[in-house]
């Protein structure tokens, strides 16, 4: 399987920038640009489709149904079922499967083995501090044993305290890290300074006109400001003055619009925050749009009032779970604050009104409920459940991505002209004489134009954008995209090594695939513009680069070789994002891709590696010819290349033994065993080298990770580095 490459590989290494042989030929045709076969509803002719998930009473996926045995109705009436498939979430042929159901024949599948997307949005204006700590540990947990090899997960946040962290990425230590910077933004309602503080659910009570609840607040503020020793302060003189000063401010009247003025506030605010709420949510369900397949968002949140009375929030709610049902994507609204009785102000240590006479006892009484049932709206209308009452949430979590791995994808062929505007169709599911299964989809499904609660605002930075370069704004909008851009297939290696006297070095190897420029029958060259930027974990830019390329006809012949810059930055220790874009100046094709990168303190840290070179090995030679995108075919000659720190010394030489293993979803497929490397007549045992040849032949295409582990057989430590690549 493998071969020891020689040492002095590394200068091979970074002497000089050879490109990839290039990978066998792929089956699959790439898609063209704009077909957009990523959405999960779309209107296509007049195809329409969505997603159903269909569970026995043990909550497992019933497979094998059959269109015969479905009954569809939309908008409450019969409608034939045109296609009806099952789908694995995150398998190879998804999407291509999404896009048959649209009538879209012949599109083309992601890479081998794509894995699932995960979105959590953390709500952190309604989770107080109390709920945040099990809310970080409920994120790290699943990071940690519920993320798998293939996965990606982003973690936002309603307020974007999270910045630069809030990004797609299958980069363990960068969740991590977002989790752990969680804070609350939760202002509670009570934290007023008043002796009888009012909740959320009692001031939307008193909005309601109750009449209960206005007059035991009536009383209390009576006896608080009327006849108690703040009334007594408030009067001067004699009490005669004092009875003339409060007469006015302490009639019925008087008290009772103080009453509903200190609710109106606590309801405004309360409006305020939700609809801060769902317009977060729905600006990551809109910019999610572009990810393959089904996607499944986590909220996490102690839910907002249901009681709100305001059409702007009934709005904002339908276009959220509109839009979601647009692009795929599932919610699982998760109550942050666990296992609560059946009211939320009695708490230990929460305050609350004294209510002896229990006149505000029904209001209390529903206040959970009040609050709970936004996020069964939210979760129920996209086709998800709300995961609530519950100190353990992972198990839950669990089950959800049990739940959403399979589902079939049923469409049908829409009734008269498309939608002009944006119109919500209700849909029901039902298999035929099978009562005891249950059918979860979504309640409503979008048709016609995408409504955005901005258009003006966009419209206005569109007009504004005409006025600058195109084709330069394509470049820097590819650069600074939330999620890769790959209109112009191109791909980001970065790796950190340290040599003495310069300290740690980020190398950036960064490919273009010519066959996505147009070569064969070009009139001249093609013109390539490439820019980078290096950010650290707070987003500010430590280093940013960029070069022009020219690509001429004759580099076809060259084995179709594709297009490689690269660029060596020093840095200092901490965690970094490379991000690149490169343009196609003629036609203004963009791509983009990014990867995080963690610098290790050599200096602080003991047993360390560098980051993992991979690449391909030249024909008869041991060069290593680092490959960005990482895709090999089967018989390909791939190798690596890892620098091993701080081993300890025994009684004159370091004992460091190496492990390598692929792996292929979580599970070892090829493990080596262990290779010690030498160190005699090494002139720097701080540094010690090592490369490898590694033969493909004999796996099958797919996705697998390479696992190297060094174990220091002297300080009883090891660590391990791995990288993802693909055999085609």
């Amino acid at each position: 399987m493998s071969t020891k490459l020689p040492t002095r590989v590394l200068s091979l290494l970074f002497a000089s920038a050879l490109a990839c042989a290039p990978p066998a030929a792929r089956t699959q045709t790439a898609a063209t640009p704009g077909a957009q076969a990523e959405e999960v509803v779309r209107v296509n002719s007049v195809l329409v489709q969505t997603d159903v998930t269909v569970l026995d009473k043990g909550g497992r996926f019933v497979e094998g149904l059959k269109p015969r045995e479905v009954e569809l109705l939309v908008d409450g009436k019969p409608r034939p079922v045109s296609f009806f498939e099952a789908v694995k979430a995150g398998a190879p042929d998804e999407e291509a499967q999404l896009a048959a159901a649209r009538g879209l024949r012949g599109a083309a599948a992601r890479p081998l083995d794509r894995g699932r997307i995960f979105l959590f949005m953390v709500d952190d204006l309604h989770i107080s501090p109390s709920s945040l700590q099990r809310t970080r540990e409920t994120l790290t947990r699943f990071v940690d044993e519920r993320l798998g090899q293939n996965d990606q997960a982003a973690i936002f946040t309603t307020t974007g305290q999270l910045g630069f962290l809030s990004q797609l990425t299958d980069d363990k230590t960068v969740l991590r890290l977002a989790a752990r910077r969680l804070v609350s933004r939760w202002a509670d309602a009570r934290e007023t300074g008043e002796q009888n503080p009012v909740t959320e659910s009692q001031a939307f009570a008193i909005e309601r006109n109750d009449r209960g609840v206005i007059d035991y607040f009536i009383d209390r503020l009576t006896r608080e400001r009327c006849t108690g020793p703040q009334a007594r302060a408030r009067g001067a003189g004699t009490p005669r003055a004092r009875d003339a000063s409060t007469a006015g401010a302490c009639s019925g009247a008087s008290i009772e619009r103080l009453v509903r003025a200190r609710a109106r506030a606590i309801v405004e605010q309360a409006t305020f925050t939700t609809r801060n709420t769902l317009a977060s949510l729905e600006n990551v369900v809109r910019t999610s749009e572009p990810l393959p397949g089904r996607k499944v968002l986590f909220l996490l949140s102690e839910g907002f009032h249901a009681g709100i009375q305001d059409s702007t929030v009934t709005e904002d709610m339908r276009r959220v779970t509109s839009l979601a049902s647009r692009v795929g994507t599932v919610f699982y609204s998760v109550d942050a604050r666990g296992l609560r009785g059946s009211t939320l102000i009695r708490e230990a240590g929460e305050k609350s009104t004294f209510d002896g006479e229990n006149a505000l006892a029904a209001t209390n009484s529903g206040e959970l409920g009040d609050y709970q049932a936004a996020l069964q709206q939210l979760a129920s209308e996209t086709g998800g459940r709300a995961l609530l009452d519950t100190n353990d949430v992972l198990p839950e979590l669990g089950r959800a991505v049990t739940e959403t791995s399979q589902y079939y994808v049923i469409a049908w062929r829409h009734e008269g002209e498309p939608d002009r505007a944006a119109k919500l169709h209700r849909i029901e599911v039902r298999i035929k004489e099978r009562p005891e299964l249950s059918v979860r989809l979504r309640r409503g499904v979008a048709t016609g134009p995408v409504e955005r609660a901005d258009d003006g605002k966009e419209k206005k930075e569109k007009k504004e954008k005409q006025k600058k370069n195109e084709i330069d704004e394509g470049l820097m909008a590819a650069l600074k995209s939330l999620y890769p851009k790959q209109t112009l297939p191109t791909s980001v290696a970065a790796g950190f090594s340290d040599a003495p006297g310069s300290g740690p070095t980020l190398t950036v190897s960064i490919e273009v695939d010519p066959r996505a420029l147009g070569l064969e029958g070009a009139a001249g060259p093609v013109v390539l513009d490439v820019v980078g930027t290096i950010v650290n974990e707070a987003g500010k830019t430590v280093s940013d680069f960029e070069q022009n390329l020219t690509v001429a006809q004759s580099e076809q012949g060259a084995a179709r070789r594709r297009v490689i810059y690269n660029q060596q930055v020093p840095v200092k220790p901490g965690l970094y994002q490379v991000r690149v874009a490169a343009r196609e100046r003629s036609g203004g094709a963009a791509g983009s891709a990014y990867q995080w990168v963690e610098v290790p303190d050599l200096g602080k840290a003991g047993l360390t590696l560098s980051s993992l070179f991979v690449g391909e090995v030249g024909a008869g030679s041991s060069q290593l010819s680092v490959c960005a995108d990482r895709r090999f075919g089967r018989g390909a000659r791939s190798g690596f290349f890892v620098y091993v720190y701080n081993a300890a010394r025994g009684s004159a030489q370091p004992d460091v033994a190496l492990q390598v293993q692929l792996l292929r979803d979580d599970q070892p497929v090829v493990t080596r065993p262990l290779v010690k490397i030498e160190t005699e007549g090494q002139p720097d045992l701080v540094r010690l080298p090592y490369g490898e040849n590694l033969q493909l032949g004999e796996l099958p295409a797919g996705r697998y990770v390479l696992q190297v582990t060094a174990i220091d057989r002297v300080a009883k430590t090891s660590v391990s580095r791995s990288a993802h690549f693909v055999i085609e």
